[in-house]
């Protein structure tokens, strides 16, 4: 079973384009709707961690799909966050603005953003 691994894109994460959107059409499916409230802070702050170390790969023009695809993976275990969760999150994120915002100050956090 392939897992791949979705961000939220354009203004609700990042300026940056999409990043390596793939995944198992069947789990997608099956997966029940989640609200802000069901992912705690630390599940929050791991996203963050991991969505910015993606969004680095992303912008890396020497590495092909699969490899940044393969990237995204290796950050997502060495995050602790299952890729299924993170989807879920990206998910969620793009439908929930109280959880978008607590993506956007975790990620402006992680970047070191004085204002969050």
């Amino acid at each position: 079973m392939k897992t791949f691994v979705t961000l939220a894109a354009g203004g609700l994460l990042f300026a940056s384009p999409a990043i390596a959107q793939v995944a198992d059409s069947a789990a997608e499916a099956e997966a029940p709707a989640a609200d802000a409230a069901t992912f705690t802070d630390e599940e929050i702050g791991m996203y963050a961690e991991a969505a910015v170390e993606i969004s680095e790969l992303h912008g890396d023009a020497s590495l092909d799909a699969e490899a940044r695809q393969n990237g995204a993976l290796a950050v997502l275990e060495q995050s602790g966050l299952a890729p299924e969760r993170f989807n879920e999150i990206s998910d969620a994120a793009r439908t929930d603005p109280e959880l978008a915002q607590r993506v956007q100050l975790a990620i402006a956090s992680v970047q070191g953003d004085p204002g969050a």
